[in-house]
């Protein structure tokens, strides 16, 4: 890619995931919609051609498309995020968080529906919100997506560990290198971010990327920053989505949770609260615009095993591991805290493959016995968890631990013991 379109696409990297890529849940939903009814026949139709008019970026007939795509089959998940990024599109920010919150509703949670949504919400200044989206479902979204969507929400210091540890990997592209340089910017770490933004551009455009970013990195500007991001304008007129595409009834978010038993204590989470501020530009006008044409994303079916999840950090081997550890629960025995553990696994593959370690603790004179995982490498990994845990419904909190006993090692003391007798 030549400098100046690698220049321009470092603006709108997400953008374009979120935006022209071909079919990442919409269309499979979309393929599903094609029977012989007339009503699907015509929301398929429809579909098609806002997602046509997106990639022109004809905003008003992407709209219409999709909100007569909608009408015909309102249960339809792919339809929902379709109308929620033709919002995005037009600056509609109240009625793109609607439709993509219904997407979720009825079981979209594909990285495109959960950046989208979050986008939705940085730009109504309420990152906290958007925060949370993110959190929750980091397993579905690539790292490089992931990290640059959290440091839009303000969460500087979990954007640059994901984008960090996704930025060397192997296989990483331009593309995490400058979300990277971003994040870095957006926390004040100036030269880091000059240096990051040096290794794909030469020593001026870097230098001029950083000065851009810096124009509009205080707080209060998030929502300025996803207006510049998507290439609109914020529609302070938007009164939200018609009243006749609402969804008809309002189910659960669906999403994977951890079973958790609760812990003698807590500490709970510093939330920031943003307001929006006077529109300020986010970047400097491209010399030329970065054409859908030149993005070539990987297939989907591929994308799970090439493109690193922002959630898969995985535990550190233990000679690399700090003492933090994040407690899922205390309880009377030993048996009872196993199998409240085994429960968690079961449910939460990802928690599983951390190690788990048993503790006693005497309080005021009954015996308790601590459930917490591991194999994490600061204080800051354990917060993470934790908060990911949290956001799922489940209670927990982080402490410093001394060694601890695994699970294999608890089972061969008590066959000893018995053996003994």
């Amino acid at each position: 890619m030549r400098k100046k379109a690698l220049l321009n696409a470092a603006a709108s990297s997400l953008l374009l995931g979120i935006t022209t890529v071909g079919c990442t849940g919409s269309a499979s939903m979309m393929a599903r919609a094609g029977t012989a009814q007339p009503a699907a026949k015509q929301g398929q139709a429809s579909a098609t051609l806002a997602e046509k008019a997106l990639a022109k970026r004809d905003v008003a007939a992407a709209l219409a498309a999709a909100e007569t795509a909608v009408a015909a089959k309102p249960d339809d998940a792919g339809y929902r995020l379709l109308l929620g990024r033709a919002y995005l599109a037009d600056g509609r920010f109240v009625s793109a968080e609607t439709a993509l919150s219904d997407a979720m509703t009825l079981g979209n949670t594909d990285a495109r529906t959960i950046v989208s949504l979050a986008l939705a919400k940085v730009a109504l200044s309420n990152s906290a919100g958007a925060r949370e989206v993110l959190a929750v479902n980091m397993d579905h979204v690539p790292a490089t997506d992931y990290g640059l969507a959290m440091a839009m929400a303000g969460d500087t210091d979990e954007a640059i560990r994901i984008l960090s540890a996704a930025a060397q990997e192997p296989e990483a592209t331009a593309k995490t290198r400058q979300n990277l340089a971003y994040a870095y910017a957006l926390a004040g770490q100036w030269r880091e971010a000059r240096l990051m933004a040096a290794q794909d551009l030469d020593a001026l455009a870097a230098t001029q990327r950083v000065v851009s970013w810096a124009q509009n990195a205080e707080a209060g500007a998030e929502p300025q920053r996803v207006a510049a991001l998507i290439g609109t304008q914020i529609r302070a007129d938007d009164a939200g989505m018609p009243v006749r595409l609402a969804l008809a009834s309002s189910a659960p978010i669906q999403m994977a949770q951890a079973e958790v038993a609760p812990a003698p204590e807590a500490t709970s989470a510093e939330q920031t609260t943003e307001s929006a501020s006077p529109d300020v530009p986010f970047l400097a006008e491209p010399e030329a615009p970065v054409r859908a044409a030149e993005f070539h994303p990987t297939p989907v079916a591929r994308a799970v095993t090439m493109m690193r999840k922002a959630a898969l950090f995985t535990p550190l081997m233990p000679s690399a591991t700090s003492n933090w550890v994040v407690q899922l629960g205390a309880y009377d025995s030993v048996g009872v805290a196993k199998g409240s553990w085994q429960r968690m696994a079961r449910a939460n593959g990802h928690l599983a493959k951390f190690p788990v370690s048993y503790s006693t603790a005497n309080v005021q004179g009954r015996l308790y016995h601590r459930l917490a995982v591991g194999g994490f490498g600061d204080r800051a990994s354990a917060y993470q968890m934790c908060r990911t845990i949290r956001s799922q419904g489940g209670a927990c909190f982080i402490r410093a631990a001394a060694p601890v006993k695994l699970w294999a090692a608890v089972a061969k003391s008590k066959r000893q013991q018995f053996a003994s007798r």
